[in-house]
């Protein structure tokens, strides 16, 4: 036992104190590594949290288990400012059930008149005290588990507002593409929904710290800056880019960012304030071949948007997707017809074409029989002009548009929704039928 190693005899037990014992497991270098090769590592994840960023360490110092990563996905969000644990407990999901004591708490002395006040108090502080305590035997959780959720909570809290989130995420992301070589894929996100990407990786970092915090957070903001130019100055190409819900700075650089590795780009912002951005993304990627946009409509700038189809040419451009967004007719035909040679693919969801330029009817009649190429066409959720009154499609019409884009025929008639079923959101016309593929990295 003396003669062993002081770092083992500390994993090992005393026979004295055998309650001690810790496992200990003793192997080659050369065996752990060919174990190794056995478990891929294809995704990296970069999150405002130190052991996210003690994660992404171990895995680029691994000799192994680095050569496979080919995406990293970072979401630079911050939890809500709270002030202290009472401030946290009223954050905290309803259904937790968890007591607050202000909703407990005995009046206050000066409405407790004559004599017997202060036998009055005596006895209101003791009933709030009982009730107070007794509403814990309801919560889901303990009131020590409140306590060390509020500790964790404190913890990342403090670490974020002691660091530069942009400075940490330049950092990292240039450490993982000089460690991972086959890195090409970065996934900005701020969602936290359940599909979203990297979601069961952040509840396993964050724990209950991400739950029901509080107002809504601002959506995080990078630079173009922050992001782009560390894969471009390393020679290190970036193939898709993927943002979601993230508030691009405009790009401040004076030299212009040429992207020619980046094929394919999606862009989800339930934000409105990204269209330069997104210009000038466009502008620097001239290969790309995946283009997805989604905005939000009811905030949107057609005149904007109409500018970018009309100044932006991507020859290699095959797959299309657009949500959310106002187009003049006439442009997005001008846009369409200009990439006819190469896009294979389209999808719109909830896209409304100005009245003033004909519309769904003005559009598929513009189309029709001009986009060779294509082989598949997805529609969903798209409105018209029924009388005087804008009204959702049909799926019967869109289908017929679908099919009259893709093999021609006859101009399809409209059809519209009735008015009373469109807050049927289980009916069959307002069931989603658009469902994109989410690709690795993409």
């Amino acid at each position: 036992m003396n003669k062993l190693p002081a770092e083992l005899k500390d994993m090992v037990c005393s026979f004295l104190t055998p309650y001690q014992l810790r496992p200990v497991r003793l192997v080659s270098k050369a065996f752990y590594q060919a174990a190794a090769l056995h478990y891929k590592v294809p995704r990296i994840f970069l999150f405002n949290h130190p052991n996210s960023l003690k994660a992404l360490d171990n895995i680029t110092s691994h000799s192994v288990y680095r050569i496979d990563v080919t995406t990293i996905i970072i979401d630079p969000t911050s939890v809500p400012r709270m002030k202290d644990q009472h401030d946290f407990v009223r954050s905290l999901p309803i259904d937790w059930h968890v007591p607050r004591w202000e909703d407990f708490a005995p009046p206050p002395q000066e409405i407790l008149n004559g004599v017997d006040g202060v036998l009055q108090l005596f006895y209101a502080a003791f009933s709030a005290t009982y009730m107070y305590d007794k509403a814990w035997d309801d919560a889901k959780i303990s009131e020590s588990e409140v306590e060390e959720f509020w500790q964790t909570y404190n913890y990342v809290q403090s670490y974020q507002e002691s660091i530069n989130v942009s400075a940490v995420i330049c950092s990292k992301l240039q450490l993982a593409f000089n460690c991972c070589p086959k890195l090409r894929n970065v996934v900005l996100t701020s969602l936290h929904r359940p599909d979203s990407a990297g979601r069961k990786k952040k509840d396993s970092i964050f724990k209950y710290v991400f739950p029901g915090t509080g107002p809504e957070q601002p959506q995080p903001q990078l630079h173009l800056d922050d992001i782009l130019p560390i894969a471009h100055a390393g020679s290190w190409p970036v193939e898709t880019l993927t943002i979601c819900n993230i508030e691009l700075r405009k790009w401040t650089r004076q030299n212009p960012l040429t992207l020619s590795d980046l094929h394919h780009l999606r862009m989800l912002n339930d934000i409105d304030c990204f269209h330069i951005e997104l210009f000038d993304i466009l502008k620097a990627a001239p290969n790309l071949e995946t283009l997805w946009a989604r905005t939000n409509e009811s905030r949107d700038d057609i005149l904007v948007w109409d500018e970018i189809l009309r100044n932006i040419h991507l020859a290699h451009l095959e797959e299309l997707f657009f949500e959310f967004i106002c187009f003049d007719k006439d442009d997005l035909v001008g846009f369409l017809l200009r990439h006819a040679s190469s896009l294979r693919s389209l999808a719109m969801r909830e896209v409304f074409i100005s009245l003033l330029s004909g519309g769904w009817p003005g559009l598929l009649r513009s189309l029709g029989h001009q986009l060779p190429n294509l082989n598949s066409v997805q529609l969903d959720l798209l409105v018209g002009m029924q009388g005087n009154v804008i009204a959702r499609y049909k799926n019967a019409y869109m289908i017929d548009a679908e099919s009259f884009l893709l093999r021609g025929g006859l101009l399809p008639i409209e059809q519209f929704i009735r008015k009373s079923d469109e807050t049927d959101y289980y009916g069959p016309d307002m069931a989603a039928r658009i469902q994109m593929d989410i690709r690795p990295g993409l």
